[in-house]
C-alpha cells in the first residue's frame, strides 16, 4: 500500500475493474487453460479470444500475481491463478462469477439508497427479489450453490470443536447441497443426518450422498423453512442462512425450525458473529464489506451475538453460548426456552 494517500484511494477505485478482469478471464476460461505455459497466441486459440488483445489481459493478470511469465513468451497460473480454474475445490471461480453478475453489482451501485433507508436495492433496481431471479436462473443457482458449498469444511471445523455430536440425528436447515453434513457425516460415524431445503436443491444433495455412499446415513426433504421442518432431530443447525434475511424473516425461520423440535433437541445457529473475539482485522474487514453486501442484495445484516439472542428468544429460544471459535465461523448454541428441565 502506498503512503501517498491519492494513490492508496485510488488504488481502492480501481478495485471493481479488477473484479471485472477476474470475472472476464474466467469467463473466458484462461486459467483453465494455463496449467501448462502457453504463448498469448495459443490462449487466445484454446479460449476463442483476439490474440493481441488476449496479451494485454495476460499482462494484467502478472501484475496480480495470478499468471506468471516463463521465459519471453510464455505464461502460466502462479499459485493463486490456479484456484480460479472451474473444478478447483475451493469453488472460487464460481464465487467470482456469483459476485460479478450484473445484477448483484447494480444492487451495490444504488448503495447510498440502502444505506439512507436500511433497506436493501436488489429488487428495486432488478424488478425482482434475488431469490426469484435466481429461481429461474438454473446455471446462476448452481453457481450459488457451489459457492456456498465451498465454506463447508470450516463449518465443519467449527461444529466439531464447539459440541459432540455423536449418536445424534441431525437437520441441516437450509444445508444447499450437502456440503457441511457430508463433512459431519466423514468425521463422526454414528451421526445421521437430513438436508431440509429447496426441492431442486435437496435433488442435488441426492445426488452427492448416493455418489459418496451414504443414502444409509443421509437424505434430502424438501421444504419450505418458513413454512415447516422436519421434525424429530437431535440437533437443528441452521448455517449461513440468517443473515440472509431482516429480523421479521430470520425470526419466522426460527419458529419453524422451534415447532419442529422436540424438547430435548439442540439448535446449532453458524455464522460470523460481529462481536465474537479474536477476529484478525483483515477477517473483520471482509465481514463489515459481506455485511454490506447482505444490506443491497436482501435487506439483511451480519449481527452481534446481542442481537442473534433477540432472534432467537423471539422464537422460543434461549440466549445462546458462543463456542470458541474454531476456525473463521463462529457456533452459537441454544435450547428450546420451554424445556422441561
Amino acid at each position: 500500500m502506498s503512503d501517498d494517500p491519492v494513490r492508496t484511494v485510488l488504488w481502492m477505485v480501481r478495485g471493481a475493474w479488477i473484479t471485472m478482469a477476474l470475472r472476464g478471464a474466467c469467463v473466458l476460461g484462461v486459467f483453465d487453460v494455463l496449467h501448462e505455459p502457453l504463448t498469448p497466441q495459443e490462449v487466445a486459440a484454446r479460449t476463442a479470444s483476439d490474440p493481441p488483445t488476449m496479451e494485454r489481459l495476460l499482462r494484467l493478470l502478472v501484475d496480480l500475481g495470478l499468471v506468471e511469465p516463463v521465459g519471453s513468451a510464455t505464461y502460466r497460473n502462479t499459485a493463486l491463478g490456479a484456484v480460479l480454474v472451474e473444478d478447483h475445490p475451493s469453488r472460487l471461480r464460481d464465487l467470482v462469477l456469483m459476485q460479478a453478475a450484473v445484477p448483484n453489482l447494480a444492487a451495490w451501485g444504488a448503495l447510498e439508497d440502502a444505506v439512507r433507508t436500511g433497506a436493501g436495492t436488489y429488487e428495486r433496481v432488478n424488478g425482482v427479489p434475488h431469490w426469484t431471479s435466481l429461481a429461474q436462473d438454473p446455471e446462476a443457482q448452481r453457481r450459488f450453490n457451489a459457492s456456498m458449498a465451498r465454506r463447508a469444511s470450516g463449518q465443519v471445523a467449527a461444529l466439531l470443536a464447539a459440541t459432540e455430536l455423536a449418536e445424534t440425528s441431525l437437520v441441516d436447515i437450509g444445508g444447499g447441497r450437502g456440503a457441511m453434513l457430508m463433512g459431519l457425516l466423514e468425521a463422526v460415524p454414528s451421526l445421521t443426518g437430513v438436508v431440509a431445503d429447496q426441492p431442486a436443491v435437496v435433488a442435488e444433495a441426492e445426488t452427492v450422498f448416493a455418489s459418496a455412499g451414504l443414502t444409509d446415513r443421509a437424505s434430502g426433504v424438501p421444504c419450505d423453512f418458513f413454512v415447516a421442518v422436519p421434525e424429530g432431530g437431535d440437533v437443528y443447525t441452521i448455517s449461513n442462512v440468517l443473515h440472509d434475511w431482516g429480523d421479521d424473516e430470520a425470526t419466522a425461520i426460527l419458529r419453524t425450525v422451534r415447532a419442529a423440535m422436540p424438547d430435548h433437541a439442540r439448535l446449532l445457529v453458524i455464522e460470523h458473529v460481529l462481536d465474537a473475539p479474536g477476529r484478525p482485522p483483515a477477517e473483520l474487514r471482509d465481514l463489515h464489506l459481506v455485511d454490506l453486501h447482505m444490506l443491497v442484495m436482501f435487506g439483511a445484516r451480519e449481527r452481534t451475538q446481542e442481537e442473534y439472542d433477540a432472534l432467537l428468544t423471539g422464537a422460543g429460544f434461549t440466549t445462546s453460548r458462543l463456542a470458541e471459535p474454531a476456525s473463521e465461523w463462529n457456533v452459537l448454541e441454544a435450547r428450546p426456552a420451554d424445556r422441561p428441565e
